[in-house]
């Protein structure tokens, strides 16, 4: 387990297991994917949404699969804002906003700010929406695993709709059908765009059966949990923006931090490429050759 933000594995990684987790309040919306990554290929070995190998995806379960993993991406918010936590925290005369002042800050986390900066979707409030359900049960399962909240340990957190838009962002200009709808065909269709993609970046080397192509097709819950397996790869393969100045660096370590893949990287997520870290602005990314965010970025 990695014991600072930027400590990344240095060697080919080989034999290497990660998990994707789609968390919801319940484990009927759960989805877990399972991705075995080998030299110069990989496998989906699991794949499910509600239940596995017969049994809830509860926490019990989740930890269960978690257990032998090298690294693992889930799809909730890891902690939150900190002036809500003082503020919730403070004495009712020193309660931080006066009457009528705007009580933004304390909605969202600074990563939440900066995931809507450079992708153009902003995540929900997980003090005022009920996502905050979903977070709750994930602080359980990072405290049993006694993992920090700023992706440093073995599990880092996702939002597979904005790191969509960094490795696709062609599929996500305009007003494109929402793949989140269920029980649409429009939004069937737009999940199976997605996947051929997805694929097609990942290479022949990625190896995905019928089944579980179909299981993608008909579940968000699906898709998202196989993002954040990938997520996760990428992760570890030491792809993804990490906070850079010290503020934000401290803020990870309590608020949590979305881990953004770097553009075009997928192709490099089975074939073990490692590019050197570059200082951009308030972030590192791993690409020079790149702009961040995108060119022909996106709106909310």
């Amino acid at each position: 387990m990695m014991s600072g933000i930027a400590a990344r594995p240095s060697e080919p990684l080989g034999g290497f297991t990660t998990v994707g987790i789609d968390l919801a309040s319940q484990s009927d919306n759960t989805a877990v994917c399972v991705i075995i990554w080998s030299h110069e290929s990989a496998q989906v070995s699991a794949l499910a949404s509600g239940t596995l190998h017969g049994s809830k995806l509860d926490d019990s379960a989740l930890l269960s699969v978690m257990k032998d993993a090298d690294k693992v991406a889930i799809d909730a918010p890891f902690g939150w804002p900190q002036p809500f936590i003082s503020a919730i925290s403070s004495e009712p005369g020193n309660w931080p906003l006066d009457p009528d002042e705007t009580r933004a800050p304390l909605e969202r986390r600074t990563t939440d700010f900066l995931v809507r900066d450079r992708t153009g979707k902003t995540p929900l409030s997980v003090t005022t929406d009920r996502i905050a359900y979903c977070a709750m049960r994930c602080a359980s399962i990072l405290g049993a695993l006694n993992s920090p909240r700023d992706g440093s340990g073995q599990v880092a957190e996702a939002y597979p709709d904005a790191a969509l838009r960094c490795w696709l962002p062609k599929l996500f200009t305009g007003s494109l059908q929402s793949y989140k709808t269920k029980n649409n065909a429009a939004a069937r269709e737009r999940r199976e765009v997605i996947l051929a993609a997805l694929l097609g970046e990942l290479g022949n080397g990625f190896n995905i059966t019928e089944a579980q192509r179909v299981a993608i097709a008909y579940s968000d819950d699906c898709l998202d949990a196989f993002v954040c397996a990938l997520l996760a790869r990428a992760t570890a393969a030491d792809l993804t923006v990490l906070p850079s100045t010290p503020d934000h660096q401290a803020l990870a370590r309590i608020e949590g931090w979305i881990h953004l893949p770097k553009p075009n990287s997928l192709t490099q997520l089975v074939s073990n490429l490692r590019p050197q870290a570059t200082a951009v602005g308030d972030l590192e990314i791993h690409d020079n050759t790149k702009p961040w965010p995108p060119e022909g970025g996106h709106t909310p």
